[in-house]
This record gives C-alpha cells, structure tokens and sequence, in this order.
C-alpha cells in the first residue's frame, strides 16, 4: 500500500484504516510542505514512522522537471541534502527515493549515479508500451540499471494501481493476478478522503487483502526481497501462474493469474488437489523475473468437447539490457501436442536467457475450440 505527495488524508483516512487491519503502507513525503496546508504535519510523519509504516523521500518540491535535467545537479544536490536533513531531523533515516515524475524521458544515467549514494532504492514510472500495466522500474543501490529490478532471478516485481472509487474491482482483479504472476503489487493513492471514496477504497483493499491473507510488504521490505531471493524464494519455485488453478480471489469466474479462460464445472476433475480450467485459442499467463536457465514446461491437458484437436504453446520472452531498453520477442513454439477425450501429460524443456524479464506464454488450438487443463508448471532444473 504506497502513498504518494505527503496530502493531509494520508494521517487523518489512510493511516488509521492500516493499522485497524493490521497493514503498514509506504509513505512518499513531499518533505518542503510538511505542515503546510492540506499536507501531513511533522508530527504525524513521526508518529506513522514510529507505528512501523515506512517513510521515504518523495523529494523536497516535486519538480519533476528538475530531477529529469542533468544539468541541474547543482540543484539535486541542494534539494537532496535538505529533504534528507528534515526527515533525519524528525528521527527518519529513509531507504528509499520516489520519482515525482518518473516518465522514462527523465530517467537518465546520471539521476541514478547521483542517487544511488544516498538511498537504498530508487523508483518511478517509465514508459514500457504495449505493456503500461505493469512499467515500475526500480534501481537499487549497486544494481544501476540492473535487470529491471534487481537481476536475481525469480524475484518479486511491481506494479502500480492508481486507485479511485471507479476501480476497485479492478485494483482488486490486478491485485489477485499480479500477485500470482510474480510481482508485488502496489496500489497507489495520492489523496485519500471521503468526499471522493478514495478513503473507502483503502478501506475496501485492506479488506481484501485481510480476507485472502495475502503476503504484504512495505517497498523497503521488497528491497531486501530483492536484493537477499533466496531467502524469500525457494530456488526451485514453481513460477507458473496458480498452477493448481485454486485461486479464484477477485471472484471473476476464471483463475487468477490467466486469461482467455474460465473454470470448467465443479463435476470435472482430474486430480483431488486442483481444480480444472478450460481455455479458447490464445488463453495465456505471465511469467515475470523468470529463473534463467534449462526449464521444464509441463501440463495436463484434453479436448475440452472430446474430438480431436491440436495444441500448440509459445513462449514470448522481453529483454531488458543494462540501459533499461527493452527488446520484444517473437512467439517461439514450445510444445504442440495431440489432445483427444482423455487426460494426457505433455512436457517440454526451454532455456531462458539471463536478460530475459518476463514471458508470455500463450495457448492455441486448432480447429477453434476449446480445451480442458488441470495442471501447469514451470520449472527451473528440471
């Protein structure tokens, strides 16, 4: 639960929703207008500091403009010193810094080696077309420019949601799938207040998140996710979507983590410990920070309507360089298999290059039509 620009709301609305359902949330402060109108007071940043919820620099005037200047480092340096000096003044020593802007043209080279210094992380927005759901990129300390968040495997990844009172079955969707798919999802406020429910949507995500126990983190927490996997993440993980299909938590009829399917009916059964999920042609999941390396691709799969068919799965990877450009692959055939009425496992092996950061893995049948799939998996070593 991120909250951004340091509004009044954040203490009075967001504040006492988080700690009644037990949360801690991440704070960007905006550090030159504490105690101005409208924005948090001093004294409220050091008592959510103080109740555990983590408080990083959102800098001192949020003047996106500047930050994306190089030559204004002068500038950096006398605004970075001061926001710095006032959160250690309020006993706050901060990890993290948070782009106000963060569109990609201002992410430069320089920002980072200028940043990088001071804080644990640094994070913001950039500009990741046709993928613009998920396009948080997050440098960490010693890892400038490293794959995209952090270069070590099966990790955990971010997106944002921009939350109002319109989208909450839709925070609630991305949420449920992001989660499955392997990132850390971040649900972004900036001002919270009851005249525009935004106050009664952290309250309904915070519900949410209690109501399926889902894992919770502050950013600094994700950090040290990131930058320590293995203590975190077994190293052989399986980083398929739900593969049991057992994950239906935004309650939308299809397991979470896919689409271009929906549940087959309760009756239908392969295994006592998963359910079944029947997909048209070009149903398909995301694999983010996949493990590089020999892959073993598997599933358990037949013809939804018990005539013959043809299955065909293809994976297309995105590659992330050392400058943060992205390469968009093309749809490579993994498996094809034969299906008829009956249950049959089909497995396969890929390899994963070390820059690829994330896939999309595709199903396509022919002739159109359906097909049922029990299990999924996905696999490094075998």
């Amino acid at each position: 639960m991120q909250f951004d620009d340091g509004t009044a709301g954040h203490f009075t609305h967001a504040f006492p929703i988080l700690e009644k359902y037990g949360l801690k949330g991440s704070f960007g402060v905006v550090t030159g207008n504490l105690g101005k109108s409208g924005s948090l007071a001093p004294d409220q940043v050091v008592k959510m500091h103080r109740a555990g919820h983590e408080i990083h620099d959102h800098t001192l005037a949020h003047n996106a403009a500047m930050w994306g200047d190089p030559g204004r480092k002068a500038e950096w340096a006398e605004h970075t010193e001061k926001s710095l000096k006032i959160l250690r003044d309020l006993g706050i020593t901060t990890r993290g810094w948070n782009h106000p802007g963060g569109k990609g043209s201002q992410w430069t080279s320089e920002l980072h080696e200028f940043l990088l210094p001071s804080y644990d992380y640094v994070a913001g927005r950039v500009n990741l077309e046709p993928e613009e759901r998920y396009n948080i990129h997050w440098n960490l300390r010693d890892h400038p420019f490293s794959l995209g968040y952090g270069g070590l495997g099966s990790i955990p990844r971010r997106d944002s949601i921009d939350a109002s009172r319109d989208d909450i079955a839709g925070v609630k969707k991305r949420i449920a799938d992001g989660i499955q798919q392997g990132l850390v999802v971040i649900s972004l406020w900036h001002t919270v207040k009851d005249e525009d429910g935004t106050a009664w949507g952290v309250e309904e995500v915070c519900k949410f998140v209690r109501q399926h126990n889902l894992p919770t983190m502050r950013m600094a927490d994700a950090v040290r996710a990131i930058q320590h996997p293995r203590e975190y993440f077994d190293e052989q993980v399986e980083q398929i979507a739900n593969p049991g299909f057992l994950c239906d938590y935004d309650e939308n009829g299809r397991p979470d983590g896919y689409e271009g399917c929906r549940y087959a009916s309760e009756e239908i059964r392969d295994t006592a410990d998963g359910r079944v999920a029947e997909f048209a042609s070009d149903g398909a999941t995301w694999i983010y920070g996949p493990e590089p390396g020999a892959t073993r691709f598997s599933l358990r799969a037949r013809s939804a309507e018990g005539t013959p068919c043809r299955l065909v799965v293809t994976m297309t990877s995105t590659e992330i360089d050392k400058d943060d450009h992205y390469r968009f692959g093309e749809p490579q055939q993994i498996l094809a298999a034969d299906l008829g009425a009956t249950w049959s496992e089909h497995e396969t092996e890929v390899t994963v290059g070390p820059e690829v950061d994330r896939i999309r893995i595709t199903l396509e049948i022919s002739p159109p039509g359906k097909v049922q799939v029990s299990r999924l998996s996905w696999r490094t070593g075998g």
